[in-house]
Parts: C-alpha cells; sequence; structure tokens
C-alpha cells in the first residue's frame, strides 16, 4: 500500500548557510513528486532528510502516522536511487539488485529461492533479465541507472526517492528513460519523490512539481500549474525560455518604452513582464515596430530575434511559417503578444498580460494605439 509523507517545518543550517527554512509540504500516497530548482536550493538536502541519511535541526516527517526519525533508514524501508548509480563494480547485476535482501536481519531474510525469484521478476520488469551476469562495467549508462533503480525496488520499498537519476546521461538516453520510469511508476504505484534542476524532466515526469529557492517553497502544482500561472517571478523565469521586459503600466497599458505591447486590469507605475517566446506572433509589415535582428532554424522552429522598442525580443514560430513571414535580418515586422505575466512594483498578485486586440486580429502595435 502507498505511504503518504508529511513534512512539518524542517529546517536545516550548514554553518551560517540556510538549506531549509521551515519547510511544510505534504505528499500524497502513490504520487511522483519533483524536487524542482537551481543548485544550492535545498532540494537534495530535503531529500536525504526524508531518507533518513541526514537529520533536520527542527521539524517532524512522518510515514503515514508513523514519525521517520525514531526509524533507521533501513527501517523506514526507503528505495534510494544516487545520480551515479552507487553500484558494487565487484558484483554481478544479479548480486547488486539481491543486495539488500541478503543483508536484512535472519528473521526477515528470504530464502535463496525467494531471492532468486524476486530479482528475476524485477530484472524483467526493468527489461535487462539477459544482463545478470555481467559487471557494471560492462553496462551502458542507462542500464546501470535501471539496475541501480532496480536494487531499490528489491527491498519492496514504501517509498523511492531519485537523487537527480538522469543527471549523468545524455540527452538522448535521459528522454527515453523519462518515458520508462514514468510508466514503471504506473504499474507500481509507489510514492516516488525525485531531485531534478531539468525543467522538462520535471514537468514531463510529475504528478506535482515543487519549486524550491534558497531553502523555501516558491510554489507547489501540477506542471500545467507551475509553468502557465508561476506564483512569483522566480518560478516563471526558471521553467522555460521566457523574455524579461522592463515596462510601465499607465491608463491600463503595458508600455515597453511608448510601445503598448498589452492591457493590464490595474495598477500604474513599474513592472516586469514576462513573455515566453512562443506567445508572440508576428507578421509582414514594412512600417512595423519591430525589427529582424536574427533569425535561424533550430529543427521543427525557427529562433527569430526582433529588436521591439530598443530590447531584443525572442520569438519562436514553426518552420513552415518562416516562407511567409518573409522574416530576414533587417526586415520590419508587427508584434502581437498573445499572453505573458505582469509583476507590477508594488506588492500585489501578478496578473495577466491582456492582449490589445481580443478578436485576435494581427495588429502593428504604435503609441498611437494607446487613445484607441
Amino acid at each position: 500500500m502507498s505511504t503518504a509523507i508529511s513534512i512539518k517545518g524542517i529546517s536545516k543550517r550548514f554553518g551560517a548557510h540556510v538549506a531549509l527554512d521551515s519547510i511544510d509540504l505534504q505528499v500524497r500516497p502513490g504520487e511522483l513528486l519533483a524536487l524542482l530548482g537551481p543548485s544550492g536550493s535545498g532540494k537534495t538536502t530535503l531529500l536525504r532528510i526524508i531518507a533518513g541519511l541526514d537529520t533536520p535541526d527542527a521539524g517532524q516527517i512522518l510515514f503515514g502516522d508513523e514519525d521517520a526519525p525514531i526509524h533507521t533508514m533501513r527501517e523506514r524501508r526507503v528505495g534510494f536511487v544516487f545520480q551515479h548509480y552507487a553500484l558494487f563494480r565487484h558484483m554481478t547485476v544479479f548480486e547488486n539488485v539481491a543486495f539488500g535482501l541478503r543483508v536484512r536481519k535472519r528473521a526477515q531474510r528470504l530464502s535463496q529461492a525467494e531471492i532468486a525469484q524476486r530479482v528475476q521478476r524485477l530484472l524483467e520488469l526493468v527489461q535487462l533479465e539477459w544482463l545478470a551476469d555481467r559487471y557494471p562495467a560492462q553496462l551502458s549508462g542507462g542500464q546501470r541507472q535501471r539496475i541501480a533503480l532496480c536494487r531499490a525496488l528489491a527491498i519492496d520499498p514504501r517509498m523511492l526517492l531519485l537523487d537527480e537519476p538522469f543527471g549523468v546521461l545524455d540527452a538522448k538516453v535521459r528522454k527515453e528513460l523519462r518515458r520508462w520510469l514514468r510508466q514503471l511508476h504506473r504499474n507500481l504505484n509507489v510514492t516516488s519523490v525525485f531531485v531534478t534542476h531539468d525543467q522538462e524532466e520535471a514537468l514531463e515526469l510529475a504528478d506535482r512539481v515543487v519549486v524550491l529557492s534558497s531553502g523555501r517553497i516558491e510554489q507547489i502544482g501540477t506542471p500545467a500549474e507551475v509553468y502557465a500561472q508561476p506564483a512569483s517571478a522566480f518560478v516563471h523565469e526558471f521553467l522555460g525560455e521566457t523574455n524579461r521586459l522592463e515596462c510601465h503600466i499607465e491608463h491600463g497599458f503595458v508600455l515597453l518604452g511608448a510601445l503598448p505591447i498589452g492591457r493590464a486590469e490595474r495598477g500604474i507605475g513599474s513592472a516586469v513582464v514576462y513573455v515566453r517566446p512562443q506567445d508572440i506572433v508576428l507578421s509582414r509589415d514594412a512600417s512595423g515596430p519591430g525589427l529582424v535582428r536574427h533569425a535561424r532554424r533550430t529543427g521543427p522552429l525557427a529562433r527569430v530575434v526582433v529588436e521591439l522598442a530598443g530590447s531584443n525580443v525572442d520569438v519562436t514560430i514553426p518552420i513552415d511559417s518562416v516562407a511567409p513571414l518573409g522574416a530576414r535580418e533587417g526586415d520590419r515586422v508587427s508584434v502581437q503578444v498573445r499572453a505573458g505575466v505582469i509583476f507590477p512594483a508594488s506588492p500585489v498578485e501578478s496578473m495577466k498580460l491582456l492582449p490589445l486586440d481580443l478578436q485576435g486580429r494581427m495588429l502593428s502595435l504604435v503609441p498611437s494605439a494607446i487613445g484607441a
């Protein structure tokens, strides 16, 4: 049965450095939760405290209704997967997976036949039973990580903890293993927490994402929520590519210099506006306010840098839109911002950037539009 994890007021210092600052978090039974943040945000420290590898300075962790700190890591029945595999080089794949079962107390230890049966079943689960007699040095990076995961699952853990499990693998192998891990989690339904600094990995794999910064939680939500409804400027900047534009709000318009790029529901004065490159539409316009500075194809997309009111704005468009647009360096274009997030300088909640043209017509944004 899946186990819930309750984290209440967890704090941890290393000298003068605050690694975790009163963290409260509920991990739901059977969910796959991502701890996402830059280096030094506290995500690995939190994972190690959950595992019992580190001790908090304050706070409490419950596994279900049990107080976790009263148990050793083995008694907690935690399966832990390290970034660098941590396989025993002198042991075969079979013996690596069987290790956790063989070191159990005698009263809890399975028979040799039962151990062999469980190891065989797990190797089949990760589709590597044909490597049972190999040694770690004879495996690829992706195979080693699957064996490390297999070893963590061998003890029938109440929860699975993974510390940057794909961090040392190349991009192609990471993508393959992400799909594989997601399917494996669906099949096993074990409560799982994984640490990553890779935004794409967190958004693709997790049921919910916890974004951390400087030892504090910035936001908790589904991948769709944290991406589309960021709770702070940090979250928006950290999750995917974005344009950061210093603007000001006046008469309900959001102005980049003197150029209106959208409407605001409220407020006046300075603001920072974040706009994703894919939320900007360009159209051919010899008198438009945008000047194409750079245009290059990157796979199925074209990346265009447009100078707009003295700011360089990154835009991504489908490759088949390049020819109709005719965007070459030095061309002028009109610009429509379809969506964005406004963070006013005054301490009020963020708000959506409203398009100037709610009917979706293409606009050439010019200062005279302020009076429209």
